[in-house]
């Protein structure tokens, strides 16, 4: 069995109000052109189908015409779970006509029995070529409902739950699958522990650009260990937005988002993973290729002091002086240390205008709040720089200036263990 993984698509999403609809349709051209050219029987989308619970007509329009051009390509069967940014009931509003196409959609466990997420998919001559288990993104009510009799701390509720629907399912799969020789593979939207690179020396309470926390899956629940997936050939999972195996098992992997979903991944490559499952009895075989996105915009960070900032947006625009159209769109972030008595936007105003035309600045950040909210220094904040601050450093800042306090005084200190806990608890 020859199948494409991917997730977190995102579609609709506007990172800084950057219109990505180019992006969205120059990837799913490329991703038909991969079907084709690798021969891919299948394609499994991990959750995350759009960026809100709600996508606009545009996003869903990118959605259904991609659906709807690989009725003549040899991708035989598609599997769709839903993510937590994706609405169960949009996915599904349309599972009974997809479901002739031999597009399955499973948005939420909700009403499903085991063998509800269970599937066969089948070759370009109609024979069965493997199994797959589509299992969505649980949310805390799900996890709950699932054992609503048993009382499990809510440390445990995550892994405890996701094992229990893991076993079920699997076993469910296997009377599918009988004595046949088929592979098997399973899909999930969650966080796994023991990840490997941008993640795996992370704090849980550390954000990335994208929005992602390490161990932020519900509430204050924790991560899955690899322990909870059944004993299959695959796991395509969603939810990380950069590839990734996880406990060094290759048969348990992140795709990633095809696209960059934050400007600290802005150099990382993005891929698809291009999988083949073999059984032969009792033996498995499987290899798996990573296939990088083509680039459609480019994004680029720019640290530094407001000197060294303006110093790289200068050598930018003489580097890239032409400004041709035939030039891939730039999009900027700037990360500066904020100077007492500059307006960052103000000294840098001109050294912008003179980019060229497919340069642009879309966002303004602080690369030290903490420090410079330490010194209680804090008049001439600009509304900008406001916007990215997270909730931790705004609590922080209300919390002294209405109180007075110095962060570094004993009152400070006080008033903040006081009162951004509960802020904090409030924003969750």
């Amino acid at each position: 069995m020859r199948f494409i993984h991917t997730a977190d698509w995102h579609l609709g999403n506007q990172m800084h109000e950057i219109d990505r609809r180019e992006e969205a349709e120059a990837f799913f051209r490329w991703l038909k052109t991969q079907i084709i050219e690798k021969n891919a029987e299948s394609l499994v989308v991990s959750g995350d189908i759009f960026d809100t619970t709600n996508p606009s007509v545009e996003a869903r329009r990118l959605y259904y015409s991609f659906l709807a051009s690989l009725v003549d390509s040899p991708c035989k069967n598609v599997i769709i779970v839903g993510g937590n940014h994706d609405s169960a009931l949009m996915l599904e509003s349309s599972k009974e006509l997809l479901d002739v196409l031999n597009i399955h959609v499973v948005g939420s466990v909700n009403g499903l029995r085991p063998a509800d997420m269970c599937f066969e998919l089948f070759d370009a001559n109609g024979s069965v070529s493997g199994i797959c288990m589509a299992v969505p993104f649980l949310r805390e009510v799900e996890l709950r409902n699932l054992i609503p009799e048993e009382k499990i701390p809510d440390t445990d509720l995550y892994s405890t739950v996701y094992q229990k629907l893991y076993t079920s399912v699997f076993e469910e799969a296997e009377k599918l699958r009988s004595d046949r020789a088929l592979p098997l593979i399973a899909t999930g939207h969650l966080y796994a522990s023991d990840l490997e690179g941008r993640l795996s020396g992370k704090k849980s309470s550390e954000k990335t650009d994208d929005g992602v926390k390490v161990l932020d899956v519900v509430g204050t629940l924790g991560n899955v260990p690899p322990s909870v997936f059944p004993p299959v050939d695959y796991v395509a999972l969603g939810h990380i937005h950069y590839s990734s195996m996880v406990a060094k098992n290759p048969a348990i992997r992140y795709s990633g988002s095809p696209f960059v979903m934050g400007f600290d991944e802005a150099n990382l490559p993005h891929y698809v993973l291009l999988v083949d499952a073999e059984k032969n009895g009792e033996e498995s075989k499987l290899n798996v290729e990573k296939i990088e996105t083509p680039r459609i915009f480019l994004y680029k960070r720019i640290s530094g002091t407001l000197l060294e900032v303006k110093k790289e947006l200068e050598a930018l625009s003489s580097s890239k002086s032409s400004g041709s159209k035939d030039e891939k769109k730039l999009f900027i972030e700037l990360c500066y240390k904020r100077e007492l008595g500059i307006s960052a936007r103000e000294y840098l105003e001109e050294t912008i205008k003179a980019l060229p035309e497919n340069m642009s600045v879309v966002n303004w950040k602080i690369t030290d709040p903490e420090t410079f909210f330490a010194r209680n220094e804090v008049r001439d904040f600009e509304a900008s720089e406001v916007k990215n601050l997270d909730d931790r450093e705004i609590f922080t800042q209300l919390i002294l200036a209405k109180t007075g306090f110095s962060a570094e005084s004993e009152e400070g200190r006080a008033a903040l263990e006081k009162f951004l806990p509960l802020f904090l608890q409030i924003a969750d």
